[in-house]
């Protein structure tokens, strides 16, 4: 399942994975949009969801959370 959303002038795509067990882990990638084009950082979630829609949740929280504090951007994978 995959969900996009804007905020704050950054667009940010939340992601679901059903793991083996049932549970389903969440991604994130938050994107900045300028004239020269598009960077993209990614950043996977540690914990497990019981839901498809608590991790697309939980992940376009820590989203706009990361936003709101601030985080580093490029193309490296930041866990949390």
């Amino acid at each position: 399942m995959k969900s996009r959303q804007g905020y704050k002038g950054y667009v940010i795509e939340a992601r679901s994975y059903q793991q083996q067990e049932g549970a389903f882990s969440a991604e994130l990638w938050i994107e900045e949009h300028d004239v020269d084009g598009v960077m993209e950082t990614e950043f996977y979630l540690p914990d497990t969801f019981p839901t498809q829609e608590s991790a697309i949740e939980a992940a376009i929280q820590a989203g706009q959370q990361k936003i709101d504090v601030g985080f580093e951007r490029g193309r490296a994978v930041v866990n949390g």
